[in-house]
């Protein structure tokens, strides 16, 4: 089970351009297109566990790269995973189990998880670049990030856009904060969940 802290950063497009000229950053993976789709309790105990900043808290997602919308029905076999992040005082974990069905059967997988029954409640696509430090510091950019509602079980065509272009700052030594982060980024630097904004801007609430 992965261990690691995660930094995060909100820039607008013009301060995203800024950084990547003013800091070497190497490709260390191609670009890929995220989808993912959560789960939560019907009374919301994640989302309001995340917002509180509650510890422990998790978030339980359906995980899938590179497809297309016209791959999100009823009947098509999708490769993805399921993924449980566990947040704690000082570090997070993520786990996956990798599932191989229609994406119905993979959410009634993702909903008996564990010991709480969880409905899908969202979903969020986005495309991600993957870069390293020259000191060694992983992090990965998002951008073009889209909020989806659940309909039925599935996700719909409706959509909310994220303004926003997230850097995720990966931190493998959980006893060690120090990186280029305490530069330029700090000015940047937010408490953010894409989960979280996806629930506020689809108006669950």
């Amino acid at each position: 089970m992965l261990q690691r802290n995660e930094l995060k950063f909100a820039l607008s497009n013009k301060d995203l351009l800024f950084f990547k000229k003013k800091f070497t950053l190497f490709k260390t993976f191609p670009q890929r297109k995220i989808f993912s789709i959560y789960f939560d309790t019907f009374h919301l105990n994640d989302f309001n566990d995340s917002e509180e900043g509650s510890v422990p808290r998790k978030k339980i997602r359906l995980r899938y790269y590179d497809v297309s919308s016209k791959d999100f029905n009823k009947t098509s076999i999708l490769n993805g995973n399921l993924e449980i992040k566990k947040t704690f005082d000082s570090y997070r974990s993520k786990q996956k189990i990798a599932i191989k069905d229609n994406l119905l059967n993979s959410i009634r997988t993702a909903c008996n998880y564990g010991t709480t029954k969880r409905h899908p409640v969202c979903a969020i696509s986005y495309t991600r670049n993957y870069y390293k430090y020259i000191d060694g510091t992983r992090l990965t950019i998002d951008k073009n990030i889209m909020y989806f509602p659940i309909k039925d079980s599935l996700p719909t065509k409706n959509s909310f856009i994220e303004n926003n272009r997230i850097i995720e700052m990966k931190i493998e030594n959980i006893n060690c904060n120090k990186s280029l982060h305490s530069d330029y980024l700090d000015t940047f630097r937010i408490r953010f969940s894409k989960y979280c904004e996806a629930i506020k801007k689809i108006n669950y609430l």
